[in-house]
């Protein structure tokens, strides 16, 4: 399998602010590629928080699209403490996918106390090998954020999923705003938590942030079949989303951009 797209660094002429969306089947990653998105955070179960995606899922994402796909690694729903053998499946489920050349991985660990679990995520980071990290909203749950905050960077995670400990990125826009003033540039912090459209002029304004993080999900409809019966609803990437919000960013860019 040849490398996929991979994120750069290099500055673009034009200012883009980033748009990263979850994804748990490969149709929600085509229309969320469809919608504008600028990369992709692929798991299974995002109705559980997101869990790790199956080899099969990454393939076919990876066939079906051309944008940097970062795979989340978390073996369980609930909480963010893990066993040394949730631990040892985090890491063969990193070094199995690494062959394949994902962008990077995502997951966070944390001990009994709620404080970043420094040695879990060493390991982690050691099977990530030359592959980039971030750390997901285990870091909400967090007791002390700039201690976290920290811990997380000394570490060489690459980016932080954050609604500033609120339930959405806008109610936790404040917090989030400190973060990235206290990270000084060595660590990306990324905004998630409800992000729509009509919340991003106010949510970049306030936090100073340059990309956002989202599901932007819509129920999917009932069939009308027998096979569709008896079963809990459940949601899937909306493009128009997706397309709305890629839009508001651009016009957002080109209001920034101006003299």
């Amino acid at each position: 399998m040849a490398a996929p797209v991979s994120e750069t660094s290099e500055a673009p002429l034009v200012r883009r602010f980033q748009l990263e969306v979850a994804c748990d089947t490969v149709d929600d990653a085509i229309e969320a590629a469809a919608g504008g998105a600028d990369r992709i955070e692929l798991c299974t179960a995002l109705d559980l928080g997101g869990l790790t995606p199956s080899p099969g899922l990454f393939h076919e994402a990876w066939t079906a699209i051309q944008l940097p796909i970062w795979l989340m690694i978390r073996p369980r729903p609930g909480d963010f403490v893990y066993s040394p053998s949730e631990v040892q499946v985090m890491a063969r489920d990193i070094e199995l996918f690494r062959h394949a050349a994902p962008t990077g991985f995502v997951f966070g660990v944390l001990d009994a106390e709620g404080r970043v679990n420094r040695e879990a995520c060493s390991e982690l980071l050691e099977a990530c090998g030359d592959n980039p990290a971030v750390f997901h909203r285990a870091f909400d749950r967090t007791p002390n954020v700039p201690e976290a905050l920290l811990a997380i960077i000394r570490l060489g995670f690459r980016r932080v999923l954050t609604s500033g400990r609120e339930h959405t990125a806008h109610e936790g826009a404040k917090l989030i705003a400190r973060m990235r003033e206290r990270s000084a540039g060595r660590i990306e912090v990324l905004p998630c938590g409800k992000v729509r459209a009509d919340d991003l002029e106010t949510l970049l304004r306030v936090t100073g942030c340059d990309q956002v993080h989202g599901s932007f999900a819509e129920p999917v409809p009932t069939g009308d079949g027998a096979g569709f019966r008896g079963y809990p609803g459940r949601t899937r990437a909306s493009r128009e989303q997706v397309a709305a919000a890629r839009a508001e960013l651009d016009r957002i860019a080109s209001l920034s951009s101006s003299p």
